[in-house]
């Protein structure tokens, strides 16, 4: 699979956006399923991007290639929840309350990337809008819309307790 062209615009950032980028890499480390996917941060001409490296494992139909539909899925909902704790100034840990995939093409058997916009941060909640492109990202390939609940202090301190 010839990953040629592939790679994210690459543009001299600052410290501060080197810093996000690592936040957010870190971010995305905790969470073993964008481990399993191979998910990167990487900083574009658009932002902070997530990077989803094509692997043979990711394709659902060999006949096309194509990459699995869950998998795209996957790369909206955790580019969401990443982009949401990262802005998020106690950094609680989000829970998706509902998220709507829109598949508008096939996504090829390449390099495949997200870059997400927060509509609205509140206190309790978080809407983020979620773009994926393969090469040119005036091309979607899928879009999502992920709504995130941003617990309280209590029910953190719940969770942890196990009441």
């Amino acid at each position: 699979m010839s990953t040629t062209g592939d790679s994210a615009p690459q543009i001299s950032g600052t410290a501060e956006s080197a810093k996000e980028c690592a936040d957010w890499q870190a971010l995305l480390e905790r969470i073993p399923y964008a481990q399993h996917l191979g998910l990167e941060v990487q900083r574009g001409d658009a932002g902070v991007l997530v990077h989803l490296p094509c692997r043979e494992a990711l394709i659902g139909n060999f006949m096309l290639p194509a990459l699995h539909g869950g998998v795209l899925g996957a790369l909206i909902e955790l580019t969401a929840w990443v982009a949401a704790q990262s802005q998020d100034a106690e950094t609680r840990c989000p829970r998706i309350l509902d998220s709507h995939i829109n598949y508008l093409r096939s996504a090829k058997a390449r390099s495949t990337f997200a870059r997400a916009d927060i509509i609205r941060q509140g206190r309790r909640t978080s809407l983020v809008q979620v773009t994926c492109w393969q090469g040119d990202d005036k091309k979607p390939i899928a879009t999502g819309q992920v709504q995130l609940l941003l617990p309280t202090m209590a029910a953190q301190q719940e969770d942890r307790h196990g009441h």
